[in-house]
């Protein structure tokens, strides 16, 4: 796998990088970033599904924004897969497409009109059987790729806003995980310095980063505004 051959060039097992030229040190260095972005993605919501997990409720949380980026993590997936689009890129799409689908369990499982007489369980829980549309599409329609492959960055931008008109209408960020967001930001920095030393097979690729970090800066930025930005704690003063 690339990653390998990335470590191994970037640690030296068999090579001297003072001797490599310098635009391969770049994509070795590059390629590596790739990766780091990639688990970053990964584990990007875990604390957020901790923070729903430990308070019962998804409170805060917005499920709009939740499932429009469903709909852009399974057109990722499916695209990236079949177009053959570096790993990282795959990944970030499969990995966003199980955080996505852990989220709707967690809405209907806290759902606080789940029992009610109104309360239809496909609310949340029949989204998670969308991929099936990109992927056939793809398949029947292998063309529509060069098209539907803008509905990633253009969902992942206008999913942000359904989340931060709930933090704004409750004037609190506190449904949010900064945890999340932290890495969300790192992982995009770490992914566009990639895409900028790799080029990637499509320019839409350069939007997924950039909106990561959009989506992290502005949260951070309402939490800011809000006054819940974590404190540093005073250091002792010395004798």
């Amino acid at each position: 796998p690339p990653v390998f051959g990335a470590l191994e060039r970037l640690v030296g097992a068999n090579y001297d990088m003072a001797f490599l030229p310098e635009t391969l040190r770049d994509t070795a260095l590059a390629e590596v970033c790739g990766y780091v972005a990639t688990v970053c993605f990964l584990v990007q919501y875990v604390p957020q599904t901790l923070h729903n997990y430990r308070r019962k409720s998804v409170e805060g949380f917005s499920s709009s924004s939740i499932i429009i980026k469903l709909v852009g993590a399974a057109f990722l997936s499916v695209n990236a897969t079949l177009l053959r689009e570096t790993w990282p890129i795959a990944l970030y799409g499969y990995a966003n497409l199980i955080q996505h689908s852990v989220f709707l369990l967690q809405f209907h499982a806290y759902d606080v009109n789940k029992g009610g007489k109104d309360y239809q369980p496909s609310k949340y829980l029949g989204w998670l059987f969308f991929p099936i549309l990109p992927a056939t599409l793809a398949v029947v329609f292998p063309s529509t790729m060069q098209i539907t492959n803008s509905i990633k960055p253009i969902t992942q931008l206008l999913s942000h806003w359904p989340q931060l008109a709930v933090c704004w209408k409750t004037k609190s960020t506190l449904g949010c995980s900064l945890t999340s967001q932290a890495l969300n930001l790192f992982g995009g920095i770490l992914g566009l310095y990639m895409c900028l030393v790799i080029a990637p097979k499509s320019w839409t690729s350069y939007m997924l980063y950039v909106n990561s970090m959009f989506q992290a800066l502005s949260l951070f930025a309402l939490a800011a505004w809000f006054h819940e930005l974590p404190r540093r704690k005073a250091l002792p003063v010395l004798p």
